[in-house]
């Protein structure tokens, strides 16, 4: 078990190391943790978990745009595309580096990612799914990347019966019940969806450490 928990130490250093030195790549995904002031934030990290000790509320997808990175991601306001430098100012900050991990597909995998920008690119402008809710033409940030790296049109990213439930407690968090109240819509409990923390999980990513400050 020792010798177990030393591999697994040297492996996060390994990690950590790496993403001091990362070279970012469009189609690279990145999930951000935010700071911890907010009930919503709260909510959504309180119902899953996340790769390691990570905390992650929200993902988004790295593109190019006039020869500059970008981040494409699904946010209150819609979807949309944010300069790298903001998408890592609004994240929670340890010892001034933004928490925020860089992963990208595994090689299987990448022939998606060209299709997935060129959909995502014409998603822009969508509304933010409010209901997370599949197929109502609306996008929470993990639901656009499900929606849009496909292949073989399937989603890379399988959907999993989603849980609105405190994953401590298993009582469904306040928030949430006020929150579907005042839309008028019963809690989507287990329909399928997906969320960022079980996403940053995925054995279908290389996890590249953490994006240093732009």
């Amino acid at each position: 078990m020792r010798t177990l928990a030393v591999a697994w130490l040297i492996c996060l250093a390994a990690v950590a190391a790496w993403g001091k030195g990362i070279k970012l790549r469009s189609g690279d995904l990145l999930f951000k943790e935010y700071p911890a002031d907010s009930a919503f934030t709260d909510a959504v990290v309180a119902a899953t978990h996340s790769l390691d000790q990570y905390r992650f509320s929200h993902v988004g997808v790295l593109m190019e745009r006039d020869g500059r990175l970008v981040v494409a991601e699904a946010v209150f306001s819609g979807v949309k595309v944010t300069p790298l430098d903001s998408f890592l100012l609004t994240a929670r900050h340890k010892d001034r580096q933004p928490v925020v991990m860089a992963a990208r597909l595994r090689k299987p995998f990448r022939k998606a990612i060209k299709p997935a920008l060129e959909r995502i690119a014409g998603l822009v402008g969508k509304p933010y799914d409010r209901e997370f809710l599949p197929g109502n033409d609306a996008y929470y940030c993990s639901e656009l990347i499900e929606a849009t790296f496909l292949i073989n049109g399937k989603p890379i990213f399988e959907a999993q019966p989603m849980t609105f439930k405190d994953k401590d407690t298993g009582e469904t968090s306040p928030l949430w019940v006020s929150y579907f109240e005042e839309l008028g819509r019963p809690i989507p409990e287990g329909v399928p969806g997906t969320n960022p923390g079980a996403m940053s999980r995925s054995p279908l990513l290389q996890p590249l450490g953490l994006v240093p400050p732009q």
